[in-house]
This record gives C-alpha cells, structure tokens and sequence, in this order.
C-alpha cells in the first residue's frame, strides 16, 4: 500500500511538472519535443485544435494498447497518468511564457519536461500517449527506456516538419535530446553502481576490509603483468555509487600505491543489491566472496 502510494504521487508530481514545462516553455514556442502532446503542438499550428483536448482523446487507442500489452497493474496507473496529465495540461494552458528564445525554450522545457517524465517513470507508469508505445518498445526489446523514447518520440518529431519550418524542428529535436538525457541519467544515474578492480601489494588487508567492513562482495582474480610476468592477485567488488569515496580512502590507508580502476556498472542483480543480503550461503550460491 504504501508503495502503491508513493508511485501515483510520483506521477502526480511529474506529470504536474511536464505539464507545467510544456504549457510555459514549448507550446509558444511550437516545440514539438515528442509524443502526443507534440504532435498536439503541430495541430494546434495546423488546425488550431485544443492540446488538452486532444491529448485526451488520442489516449483512448493508445490505452488499450496499454492494457494488452503491458497488463492491467501498469494499465490502471497509465490511466490515472494519463488522466492527470492532460487535466493539468488543461489547467495550466493560461500561465505566461518563460521565453520567447526557442532555444533557451527547447532547453530549459527539456529539463524541466525530462525531470517531469523521470518521475512518473519512477513510478512506474507513464503520461500516457506516445509514452505507452515507449514502454511497450522498452519491454520487447532490448533497447534502454530513453532510447526507446528517443525512437517514439522522434516519430512525433519529424511530423513538424508538415507545420513548421526546419529551424523550429531543429528545436524540438534539442528539447528531444535533452529530455532524453534526463530521463536517462533519472533512470540510470541514482540506481547504478560501480565496478572497482585493485591490484595492491596488500590485497589480503584489502580483501579482508572489504568483505568485513565495507560488508561487500569480493572476488580475486589472478593476473600477470604485462612487461615484467610478475603474477599478481586482482580483486573486484561492485558497491553502490555512494559508498565509492568511502572505499577509496580506506584503500588508499591499507596501501596509499595501490592501482585501482572504478568502472560505471549502469545495471547490477544480485544478492547485496537487486536481492535482500543472506549470510547463510547454500553450496550452489553465486556470490563473489
């Protein structure tokens, strides 16, 4: 229940959010940064049709794509996003342009529209539109939530060119590209870790602090250098992103010459960080310790 909370009140904020950066950065500025509310942003230009009316009608289809394809958990918060989305596109049609600088526009809206998307995202639900086609692409395939984004969303991008000139779709595609990296560094950046390999005199202190206190993981490798032959022991432990400073020090105080390289690890599973720690190991458990 409580996580069930804490996820529609991350879509409420995000999509309040984008909202708020679409209707105050984009809409004037006729940046078609992707998705449904682009495409809205085209055909206002064309047809002089209301956004907030037709993000909620070209929902419609697009929900029941939801619902086939990515069960009907996702498809009952899709709704409420996609439902409190577009009343706050409604609402917040009046609040005054930024800027009239397009490029100043294209990318502030993109931070502020991205970080809006990285929340709802984060709960695991969408705004609805083009964003339920992202998903569907995101779990059918191998490609990365911003790349498959980045796909959809480019689509509804090169459907400016039927209303505005191509300097303003130039614009739409830096909103794009901004976007896309928010979302991404949202996705990525707060949950990866760090892959750290040591090669030190005294890699049996280091061991020993690391699976002791640092409570961490820990596997040696045998390597040989490259010039002289000389066989060594390397050791590799994954940590969270904010225990690396820690680390690092400690390290440093065992053996202040040891070689250490510290490598991004954007996706990590396992006991320790996708599964709850078990200090009883079974025989057949694949842990490096």
């Amino acid at each position: 229940m409580k996580k069930r909370l804490i996820d529609y009140s991350l879509v409420t904020l995000g999509s309040f959010i984008a909202a708020i950066g679409f209707n105050s950065l984009f809409l004037a500025n006729h940046i078609a940064s992707g998705g449904v509310v682009g495409l809205a942003v085209s055909l206002q230009k064309l047809f002089g049709w209301n956004t907030g009316n037709f993000v909620m009608i070209a929902n419609f289809p697009l929900l029941l794509a939801c619902y086939i394809f990515l069960g009907k958990d996702i498809f009952f918060k899709t709704i409420y996003g996609s439902w409190i989305y577009s009343i706050f596109v409604k609402l917040t049609e009046h609040i005054p342009t930024l800027t009239h600088n397009t490029l100043l526009a294209a990318v502030f809206g993109g931070v502020i529209c991205g970080f809006g998307l990285g929340l709802v995202f984060w709960g695991n639900s969408s705004t609805g539109g083009t964003g339920i086609l992202t998903q569907i692409l995101h779990k059918y395939s191998p490609l990365p939530l911003a790349i498959s984004m980045t796909i959809i969303d480019g689509i509804s991008v090169a459907m400016g060119f039927i209303a505005f000139d191509i300097e303003t779709v130039m614009y739409s595609i830096i909103a794009l590209v901004i976007i896309s990296y928010v979302v991404n560094s949202m996705q990525v950046g707060i949950a990866s870790s760090r892959n750290i390999m040591i090669i030190s005199t005294k890699a049996t202190e280091i061991k020993h602090y690391i699976a002791s206190d640092a409570d961490r993981g820990v596997t040696e490798i045998p390597v040989s250098g490259g010039f002289t032959g000389n066989k060594q022991t390397m050791l590799m432990t994954t940590v969270s992103r904010q225990e690396v400073p820690s680390l690092e020090k400690h390290i440093q105080q065992i053996d202040p010459i040891a070689f250490m390289i510290v490598m991004p690890a954007s996706q990590v599973m396992g006991r320790g960080f996708s599964l709850t720690k078990q200090y009883q190991l079974d025989e057949n458990s694949i842990l490096p310790m």
